[in-house]
């Protein structure tokens, strides 16, 4: 059989079709030397088959017009180890004008490729050939040893080509922040997508720990299924670089074998879903306020009722029924007590400090796009009144890690990058340092005292914030559907790293007593993503009787 080969640049990629020394060679030793090194490939990263391609008319294309797709730089993470690359793989196509037995051929090929329909595939080459086509992909591609297999049909008008396929050898574990491309070669979400010019020039290394990526990957997956949530998503932010060392947003998908680009599973949680984030938001009403000068750490708020505006009543979950010092607002997570504290600070205030912190508008930096935050439409006295406790305004994880990442750092804002080769976005100032070690206490007695005292795991020396919000959908509240997130950062006394986690529509579990707010999941979810990863970081727990420790809650907050 005449056999006739695509003819490509030469590449710096893997290839299964070396020049050999005769044509009887080439046919023997190449092909099975070549084909069986590329199938031993395939199983060490797991490798996923392809799907089979069946073009209509437009996509149908004469054999001198197939086109060349960029060679694409690797990805690493920041330890070198490998999440993309390159491989040319084998793919079966035929001349349909070439073809003398569009029956006895498709009966061939289904041999070989039993996912084919051996009737849609004489269909289609008889259609081609009465239409004069030139192109038709058969199995786009394939596995070696069936590429080999189809060559020996011996049939005229049956070709192999060449062509690239991306690889990524962690599979879902780097999913939604790698990203993909299609089966030809066009990027279509994830770092791919975001920083295409640049990995079509050369390798990339983004900020990613891909240890640090399991750890909350691993835990972020057990509390979905403990809390049958619906889904979940996770951030760890290094605070003085702004470097996201993991993200993960479940359901995820296998990159390497994509089979709806629609499906739920394929939407980035982290950066591209924005949700209400609820009582997370009380850190940057109070900081605002401490910092504009509004309000002090002795100040007191009426909570004994609650606060009407309008038709609107704003309660809370525990009531308190009096008067509370700023520490215990929102150590204790006082609706009531936040909307007086934001009444203190005034809406413009308000709204400066949120775009100080980066929650007004999409975050686009090297690696990274967020999706657009969903603010109010007008900001008045309600308006004021919800944002200041996380409800009416909507953003993505992403955007909360950073921003809490300024409050507890130097009080300068960084934006999140994920590619380590570009260089970072310029820090801007957003609060004044002694408004950064107040937050520091705060958030510290939140931990200790207050409502998220499961996320004291492993004398980390954790703080944070819970965050429990009715879910919108379709624009309206779902009764009892809640999306609860719960920031944290670590060690207290000198934060290093953010933690954010997200659960979306969590159920109560055996040991929550009935309880589905944050406190009983997010909450130790958090404190559970800060102990597995801490040791990978170098962070060392911190003694019980520690001084340091001790010393950070005596800070005067009376």
């Amino acid at each position: 059989m005449r056999r006739r080969w695509r003819k490509y640049r030469r590449e710096p990629v893997v290839s299964l079709w070396q020049s050999g020394r005769s044509r009887s060679e080439r046919t023997g030793e190449r092909l099975r030397v070549g084909m069986t090194i590329l199938a031993i490939a395939f199983v060490v990263v797991g490798l996923r088959l392809g799907e089979v391609a069946w073009p209509g008319d437009t996509d149908a294309r004469p054999v001198h017009a197939a086109k060349e797709v960029p060679v694409r730089g690797e990805i690493f993470d920041r330890h070198g180890t490998m999440l993309a690359t390159t491989v040319l793989v084998p793919s079966v196509w035929v001349n349909p004008a070439d073809v003398r037995d569009p029956a006895k051929l498709a009966a061939q090929l289904s041999a070989v490729f039993p996912e084919l329909s051996q009737a849609r595939l004489e269909r289609r080459i008889v259609a081609g050939k009465q239409r004069g086509r030139q192109f038709l992909w058969v199995r786009r591609h394939a596995r070696p040893t069936r590429a080999e297999a189809a060559m020996h049909i011996g049939s005229p008008g049956l070709y192999i080509q060449d062509e690239r396929r991306r690889v990524y050898p962690q599979g879902r574990l780097t999913s939604h922040a790698v990203g993909y491309v299609n089966i030809d070669g066009r990027p279509q979400a994830g770092v791919e997508r975001v920083s295409d010019r640049t990995i079509r020039k050369r390798p990339v290394h983004l900020t990613l720990d891909l240890r640090v990526q399991y750890a909350l990957r691993d835990r972020l997956q057990a509390a979905m299924e403990r809390f049958q949530a619906v889904a979940a998503a996770g951030v760890v932010l290094e605070i003085g670089t702004g470097d996201v060392l993991a993200q993960v947003s479940l359901p995820d998908f296998d990159p390497n074998d994509v089979q709806d680009a629609d499906d739920p599973g394929m939407l980035d949680l982290g950066t591209q879903g924005v949700f209400e984030m609820g009582s997370t938001f009380k850190t940057f009403t109070v900081a605002a306020a401490l910092d504009a000068g509004q309000v002090q750490v002795d100040s007191h708020f009426d909570a004994t009722e609650p606060v009407k505006i309008g038709r609107h009543t704003i309660n809370d979950y525990h009531p308190e029924g009096r008067w509370l010092r700023l520490s215990e607002v929102f150590v204790h997570s006082s609706n009531i007590g936040t909307v007086r504290v934001a009444e203190a600070l005034g809406k413009e205030n308000q709204w400066d400090y949120l775009g100080r912190l980066g929650l007004l508008g999409a975050i686009e930096t090297p690696g990274l796009r967020t999706a657009h935050p969903r603010l109010p439409g007008a900001w008045g006295e309600i308006e004021r009144a919800t944002v200041s406790f996380g409800h009416g305004i909507a953003v993505s994880p992403m955007h909360l890690a950073a921003a809490v990442a300024a409050v507890v750092g130097d009080g300068r804002y960084r934006p999140p990058r994920l590619l380590r080769s570009e260089p970072s976005a310029p820090a801007t100032g957003a609060l004044r340092p002694s408004t950064v070690r107040q937050m520091r206490t705060l958030l510290r007695q939140v931990v200790q005292h207050g409502t998220a005292g499961l996320a004291d795991i492993g004398n980390y020396e954790i703080g944070g914030k819970t965050g429990t919000a009715q879910k919108v959908v379709n624009g309206r509240y779902r009764q009892g559907a809640r999306t609860n997130s719960f920031v944290a950062a670590f060690p207290m006394s000198a934060p290093r790293y953010v933690v954010v986690v997200l659960l979306d529509e969590p159920k109560a579990a055996p040991g929550t007593h009935g309880f589905a707010t944050a406190g009983w999941n997010t909450a130790p979810l958090a404190g559970s993503v800060v102990a597995g990863v801490a040791p990978i970081l170098g962070v060392p727990p911190v003694p019980a009787a520690s001084p340091d420790s001790d010393a950070l809650t005596q800070v005067a907050l009376r």
